[in-house]
């Protein structure tokens, strides 16, 4: 009986002190051969985490190693061809693009140069981005791939065939087919009721929307500039800006887009004085926000 007058008896010497063993058992009670294997079980349990741990290690190692190895030759000519044949698509779009913009805002040749160039990088871009994600190379892969095999002729043929397709939408020398007033094959006519007095009131409003929608983007530039000088706006918020305009005018006015610019075309707002001073009011507002 371990218990006299209600106390408990204080345990045996160095009883506190045992420990046991991962296999469980009473150090006391079990064998030699059942100590060893037990004391064997514990260092076999410790050794596979050791092992398995420098397992993954390694793998993830190769794994790094594998993602900062450039691609081949023949994998770099391949994404860049794909990119040719989704450079046909955008190009002429871009191009129809940025005549509408100039049109309707009254840009200058350089400000639409500069809009186009821009829209082109950014879109290009895009595209080679989704065609890596595609084939599972990152941007670092097929960068190193281009720097080894940027002279080879297979290579500099793909560029080739890029900058053919961009080429003259880029350099804005050829007007992009239905890059009219309408931004289609066809005229469009302008309704009786979008008079001249009525598309200056248009013109001030889309200044107004313009002026509203650029000043959050020009504040986020701006702190964008502190950390990158050369930070410059995605023409796609450019494309995305405009579209609500739009929509806005469609919907305030009656009139769409392709509407309005065939009024500017038919009243020759860009050379009337009548509207010289809300154009410069609007392109003063874009050129601002592409600086």
């Amino acid at each position: 009986n371990n218990r006299t007058s209600g106390r408990r008896v204080p345990p045996a010497p160095n009883e506190s002190r045992l420990h046991r063993l991962p296999c469980g058992g009473d150090p006391r009670t079990m064998s030699v051969r059942q100590y060893v294997i037990g004391v064997a079980a514990a260092v076999a349990v410790g050794a596979a985490y050791v092992v398995i741990h420098e397992q993954r290690r390694k793998v993830k190692k190769e794994l790094q190693r594998k993602l900062e190895q450039p691609i081949t030759k023949e994998q770099l000519v391949e994404i860049l061809q794909e990119a040719s044949v989704e450079a046909t698509k955008f190009a002429e779009q871009i191009a129809i693009w940025v005549v509408k913009m100039q049109q309707e805002h009254g840009l200058t040749d350089e400000r639409a140069s500069q809009l186009r160039q821009q829209r082109f990088e950014a879109t290009l871009d895009e595209v080679i981005a989704k065609i890596r994600q595609k084939k599972g190379v990152n941007e670092k892969m097929m960068d190193l791939a281009f720097r080894n095999h940027m002279d080879d002729k297979d290579v500099q043929a793909a560029l080739g065939n890029i900058r053919r397709q961009i080429g003259p939408a880029l350099s804005g020398t050829q007007r992009p087919q239905g890059a009219g007033a309408s931004g289609s094959s066809s005229p469009v006519r302008v309704p009786d009721s979008l008079t001249k007095d009525k598309l200056k009131e248009i013109m001030v409003y889309n200044a107004v929307q313009l002026e509203k929608e650029l000043s959050p983007i020009r504040k986020q530039l701006a702190e964008a500039k502190k950390v990158n000088k050369d930070a410059q706006i995605n023409p796609q918020v450019l494309v995305e800006l405009q579209t609500r305009i739009s929509e806005a005018v469609k919907s305030r006015f009656g009139f769409t887009d392709e509407q309005v610019m065939a009024a500017v075309d038919k009243f020759g707002a860009k050379e009337d004085p009548a509207f010289r001073d809300v154009l410069t009011r609007i392109t003063n507002t874009l050129n601002s926000a592409l600086q």
